[in-house]
C-alpha cells in the first residue's frame, strides 16, 4: 500500500494538518520538525510521485561533492566539510555527501531526481565535469578551487599572498637558496602558491636571483611524482626525489603541510637535521603542525572560515540567481614555529 499522511503522522506523533503544513511549506509547525516530516515522508517513497512536494523537499537540501582522493586527507578538507555541514543546519539545509572520481564523475543521485537546492563542491573539480552538473540548472560554489573559464561562485584563500608572505619571511631571515616543494599541476592552489613564492624572489630577492629567476627555481626545487606520493604515504617516493636532487636549497616552501611532513621524514631519513641542516615551512596549518618535533612553521589558513562563507555564498545565490558570481578570497597569516633556522644574520 502506498504510505499517506497519517503515516508520517502517527511516526511523529503529530496532527495530519501539522504534515500537511510541513509538506507544502507552510508557517504552522517548527523547522526541525518539518525536516522530520520530510526525511520520513522521502525515506516511504511518498514525495515519489508528487512534484509540488517535492519543490519543497528540495529547498531543505544541498548536496556537497568532494573527490574521493580527498578522503585520504581530512586533515585539511575534513575541517572545511564540518565547518559547512554546521553552517548549512544552522540555516534549516541538510546536507547529502558524495565523493567522486575528477576522472569518471557520476551525477549524483540528489542531483538526478531534484532532490537538491545547491551544490557545493569542496577541491578541485575539472571544468568538463562543472559544466556536466550545469545542465541540471542548480546553482553551484566552489570551495578552495576556482574555474578559469565558467562564471561561477568560489571561495578561496589567498593563496598568493601566503606564498610571497614566506618567501618575504625567509629573505629577511638571511636565506639565500629558497627552494619550492610541489607539483604544480595538482591543483590551482598550488599554482598560485607558486606565484606568490616566485613573485616575492623576483620583487624582493638580491639581483643575481631576479636576472635569473626561472634557472634559480628549477635548481632548488622539486615539482614531480609530490602529491600522489604523499596522499597515498609513498614516503620511499619521496625519499627517492630529494636523493635524485643535485642542489638541495637551505629552505623548502612547501606546497602544503602534508608535503611538508612527508618531506621532514624523508630528509630525516637521509640523515639530515631539521632546522639545522634544511628548513622547511608548510602551508594550511593543519593540526599536525603542533603536533610533530621540531613543531612546522606554516602559513595559516582558516579552513572554518571558508566552510561557513561557501555555504552563505550559496545561500545569497539562491535567493539572488541573476546576480554576477564573485570569487571571495579569505586572508592568511604566517605561524612561526620551530622548523626555520635562526640564521647569523637574525641570532640574537
Amino acid at each position: 500500500m502506498r504510505p499517506t499522511m497519517k503515516d508520517i503522522a502517527d511516526i511523529h506523533g503529530v496532527s495530519i494538518n501539522a504534515v500537511s503544513l510541513a509538506l507544502n511549506n507552510k508557517p504552522g509547525v517548527s523547522e526541525k520538525m518539518r525536516l522530520k516530516i520530510l526525511r520520513t515522508a522521502d525515506d516511504l517513497g511518498y514525495l515519489d510521485d508528487k512534484e509540488k512536494y517535492l519543490r519543497t523537499y528540495e529547498k531543505t537540501n544541498l548536496c556537497v561533492m568532494m573527490q574521493d582522493q580527498y578522503s585520504k586527507d581530512m586533515n585539511f578538507y575534513g575541517i572545511i566539510l564540518y565547518a559547512v555541514v554546521e553552517e548549512a543546519k544552522r540555516n534549516g539545509y541538510d546536507v547529502s555527501m558524495n565523493f567522486f572520481n575528477d576522472n569518471r564523475m557520476e551525477i549524483p543521485k540528489m542531483i538526478l531526481e531534484r532532490r537538491g537546492s545547491g551544490i557545493i563542491i569542496i577541491g578541485k573539480i575539472s571544468d568538463s565535469n562543472i559544466d556536466a552538473l550545469q545542465k541540471y540548472k542548480i546553482p553551484m560554489v566552489l570551495a578552495d578551487h576556482a574555474s578559469l573559464v565558467k562564471n561561477i561562485d568560489s571561495v578561496l584563500t589567498d593563496n598568493k599572498l601566503g606564498g610571497f608572505v614566506v618567501v618575504k619571511y625567509l629573505l629577511q631571515k638571511g636565506f639565500k637558496k629558497i627552494g619550492f616543494f610541489g607539483e604544480l599541476s595538482y591543483s590551482l592552489s598550488i599554482k598560485e602558491r607558486f606565484w606568490g613564492y616566485q613573485e616575492a624572489l623576483r620583487t624582493l630577492g638580491p639581483p643575481d636571483i631576479k636576472d635569473h629567476l626561472t634557472e634559480y627555481t628549477h635548481k632548488y626545487s622539486i615539482f614531480d611524482g609530490i602529491e600522489t606520493a604523499v596522499l597515498n604515504n609513498y614516503n620511499k617516493q619521496i625519499i627517492e626525489l630529494v636523493k635524485k636532487k643535485e642542489c638541495l636549497p637551505e629552505v623548502f616552501v612547501c606546497s602544503n603541510d602534508r608535503a611538508a611532513l612527508a618531506l621532514i621524514m624523508a630528509l630525516q631519513a637521509l640523515g639530515y637535521t631539521i632546522p639545522e641542516d634544511i628548513s622547511i615551512v608548510g602551508f594550511d596549518n593543519i593540526d599536525m603542525c603542533e603536533k610533530i618535533r621540531p613543531k612546522l612553521t606554516t602559513i595559516n589558513v582558516n579552513k572554518e572560515i571558508m566552510g561557513k562563507r561557501v555555504v552563505q555564498r550559496l545561500i545569497y545565490r539562491l535567493n539572488h540567481m541573476d546576480a554576477l558570481s564573485e570569487n571571495t578570497v579569505i586572508g592568511v597569516n604566517l605561524v612561526e614555529r620551530e622548523t626555520v633556522k635562526v640564521t647569523d644574520l637574525h641570532r640574537s
